[in-house]
């Protein structure tokens, strides 16, 4: 009898009060601002019916015109075969002039030349200029500098004089693009 006594105070003591009860996660969520905040599930249900009712009354006329089934309402079977758009026409191709690859690769460096030159404008450790300045040198020395000595290189080794003048335009025009990044690290670097 006595051991019964200790066990049921023991069950009392593992009861979990109420507030501590963990939320169940079949509860859902009432919001002040939801609509049908304060209604029943059956009253939701009536307003929602008596709204379709009132609808479907103010538009009876409407719904009583008879509508011809159609098959297809599309005249491809798949939207696949249908690859059309403003964008692909003749009309729009024939407005618009050829993209511009190197232009655009120009663009963007001279664009990281900036950036690298305004950065190293606004550090003030020496160590911090030093790296972007080098950063600056390795950009330059990648993209324009590596690519003219290689063109340097076939224009000595090469016979053809149609040849030798492209490869003296083509380098001409990276050397003119290493100078326009150098313009453009001194536009918004200034020495200091």
């Amino acid at each position: 009898m006595n051991s019964t006594k200790e066990r049921s105070g023991w069950i009392a003591q593992t009861w979990i009060d109420k507030e501590e009860v963990p939320v169940s996660p079949v509860l859902k969520v009432e919001r002040k601002s939801d609509p049908w905040y304060g209604y029943t599930e059956e009253e939701i249900e009536d307003c929602i019916e008596f709204i379709r009712c009132y609808m479907r009354k103010e538009f009876e006329l409407l719904l009583q015109i008879r509508v011809k089934a159609i098959e297809k309402d599309f005249w491809f079977d798949s939207y696949q075969d249908f690859m059309e758009s403003a964008f692909n026409t003749h009309d729009f191709q024939k407005t618009q002039r050829p993209f511009d690859k190197y232009g655009y690769r120009l663009k963007k460096v001279l664009e990281r030349v900036e950036d690298l030159a305004i950065m190293h404008s606004c550090i003030s450790s020496a160590d911090g200029r030093e790296n972007v300045h080098r950063r600056f040198q390795c950009l330059v020395e990648v993209e324009f500098r590596e690519p003219a000595l290689r063109l340097v290189e076939r224009f000595r080794n090469c016979a053809d004089p149609e040849k030798r003048v492209q490869l003296r335009k083509k380098i001409a025009r990276y050397n003119m693009t290493i100078l326009k990044c150098n313009e453009v690290w001194r536009a918004k670097s200034p020495p200091g």
